[in-house]
């Protein structure tokens, strides 16, 4: 047994994890393992003019990566994950500001997963992150809701300060299922004066 796989074992015993793509103890994910499940190209679509760019799709095994951190509260898998995107997608020059999509209001969850994913990208491709966004009102998961009623979704269900105003911004998220929560988190951030270029996801449901 080498001195590195020793150490991974050790590393296990104290601090317990496994990849969750090979099992492999002691890592949270293996970037090999992590970047077989991204597609051979980026995947993108536009939804009611916004560019959203995604590096596979969600019914791959890149759901196992997502609902460890979105449900199964694998906070550390955030960040690899972005750091990953970053080295996936082309590096965006026209852009000043990453902007995740808020986490809802009274989520369970005591992370937002997009802010998270966003500051992997951050470090990466030295672009700041803005993280003053918010939901405007209380309302109940996207998750489970079919296309119409998520089409339902106004853009003032956001609030985004004005001092976004003039930034040349990216919207960050982890899944675009219809695209019609990221569009209209666009339109809030244009109706507070920033230029969005385009959106950053793991997944995307389809390529419609």
């Amino acid at each position: 047994m080498n001195y590195s796989r020793l150490c991974e074992i050790l590393l296990h015993l104290f601090w317990p994890c496994n990849c969750p793509i090979c099992g492999r103890p002691g890592k949270i994910i293996c970037p090999d393992c992590l970047k077989s499940l991204f597609w051979e190209e980026v995947i993108t679509k536009n939804f009611e003019g916004l560019v959203i760019h995604s590096t596979a799709f969600y019914h791959t095994d890149i759901n196992r990566i997502i609902s460890a951190f979105k449900y199964s509260g694998v906070r550390a898998l955030c960040k690899p994950v972005g750091q990953a995107m970053a080295k996936f997608f082309p590096r965006p020059s026209n852009v000043d500001y990453l902007v995740p999509v808020p986490l809802h209001i009274n989520s369970e969850r005591s992370y937002n997963q997009a802010y998270e994913i966003a500051k992997g990208m951050s470090e990466i491709w030295r672009i700041n992150i803005f993280n003053e966004a918010k939901w405007a009102y209380d309302m109940k998961s996207r998750a489970g809701l079919n296309a119409e009623e998520r089409l339902k979704l106004k853009s003032d269900a956001f609030i985004v300060p004005r001092n976004i105003h003039g930034l040349r911004v990216a919207i960050i998220d982890d899944v675009c299922t219809t695209g019609a929560t990221l569009s209209r988190f666009s339109q809030a951030c244009k109706y507070s004066g920033a230029n969005v270029i385009c959106a950053y996801t793991l997944a995307t449901v389809s390529a419609s």
